[in-house]
């Protein structure tokens, strides 16, 4: 994976959207994974992004995954050991444990 992070801020760049994945894990819980292609071949940002918060329908979300990479979308659909997380900048550093010994 990717410091998502570091990447967006020195090179940023317009992604396309390219399609919305419903996904079933393994427990039979039902997350959505939103994919995004970088379509500029010069760029340094990466080929793919995929955002997932977790909910289908609209609401508010606690919390938000980006998963990011060059191989391929079904690559970052596969990942299921590494979910880079984000959190409000509000949430202190117990309240951030918290909501991750709940998730």
């Amino acid at each position: 994976m990717l410091n998502s992070i570091e990447i967006m801020k020195q090179h940023p760049v317009n992604m396309i959207t390219m399609d919305t994945k419903i996904l079933t894990y393994k427990s039979g819980k039902k997350g959505v994974r939103y994919l995004f292609e970088c379509k500029d071949p010069e760029s340094k940002a990466p080929k793919y992004i995929q955002f997932s918060d977790h909910i289908i329908a609209p609401r508010k979300s606690s919390h938000f995954h980006i998963f990011m990479g060059n191989d391929s979308q079904q690559s970052l659909l596969n990942e299921m050991e590494n979910w880079p997380t984000y959190y409000p900048y509000q949430l202190s550093s117990e309240e951030v444990v918290e909501e991750m010994m709940s998730h």
